[in-house]
């Protein structure tokens, strides 16, 4: 087809948060390398995917986290991910080219010099000073990405917002069957169905959301027709979707190893 590339990302927000399996996965690379496609995974929570893949597919159930993200790279031919997304560093993140030989059979060494060229003039790695051996962070930042790392290998930590995550939106569903699904690192509420006076076209998920940061002092993301829906001015005063979902969903992230779950429930137990 015309697509450049095969991404995945693990975990998606458009997916709800919910894991990636590798069987799928692989499947997926091998039939986009047979038309000599790039196969790009984003691991933007790569380490929270290895957690679920360890506890539901007991192919993985004796490996570490560790072990098993190895496990994914090896999949893609290029890897990135954000350290902002995994208990780390504010900003920022890594690209890897793992497999340059593979690599190569699809891309020509032109388009690859050319892809390090923009990644090293656009990010910390060669702005400012150029000195490549700590890309110009300073010392706190090199900590605090380095103590990132770490939590992400301890399955402890991992699996605890997991966990938390998936209980506060169970005990939500069951006591008030509240339109919610638990991913990995969020929950995704159906604005659509608590705002039924809202028209999906009006994105009930920013009304939810501005009511939860008057009352509650929480605040969510939007992520329905106003992200995906292909919102645009269509003339004074109007807009049109050129692919208008039929929901409209509101994103809370849980920030890592800050709330406890039963603050979480109290707080949400007041929407039920």
């Amino acid at each position: 087809g015309s697509a450049g590339c095969l991404l995945m990302t693990m975990t998606d927000n458009g997916g709800g948060g919910q894991p990636v399996s590798l069987k799928n996965l692989k499947l997926l690379a091998d039939r986009a390398h047979a038309q000599r496609k790039l196969v790009w995974i984003d691991g933007c929570r790569v380490y929270e995917n290895a957690c679920f893949l360890k506890a539901l597919d007991p192919d993985y159930s004796d490996m570490s986290l560790n072990e098993i993200v190895k496990e994914i790279v090896d999949i893609g031919d290029v890897f990135t991910v954000s350290f902002k997304k995994m208990y780390s560093h504010s900003g920022g993140g890594i690209f890897i080219n793992q497999k340059i030989n593979s690599a190569s059979r699809i891309l020509t060494q032109q388009q690859i010099d050319s892809m390090d060229f923009t990644i090293m003039s656009m990010t910390t790695a060669d702005y400012g000073n150029g000195f490549m051996s700590y890309s110009g962070l300073t010392g706190d930042g090199i900590v605090e990405i380095m103590s990132g790392m770490a939590l992400c290998l301890n399955e402890a930590v991992v699996a605890r917002r997991i966990l938390e995550v998936c209980y506060v939106g169970s005990m939500l569903h069951h006591r008030f069957n509240f339109p919610i699904i638990s991913g990995g690192h969020a929950l995704y509420i159906a604005a659509d169905r608590i705002l039924p006076c809202i028209e999906t076209a009006h994105c009930p998920a920013e009304y939810l959301n501005a009511i939860m940061m008057k009352a509650l002092r929480i605040r969510g993301c939007g992520l329905g027709n106003l992200v995906y829906g292909g919102r645009h001015v269509s003339g004074p005063g109007e807009v049109a979707y050129s692919k208008q979902l039929p929901m409209d969903s509101l994103r809370l992230a849980v920030p890592r190893e800050v709330y406890e779950q039963e603050y979480l429930l109290q707080a949400l137990s007041t929407l039920g």
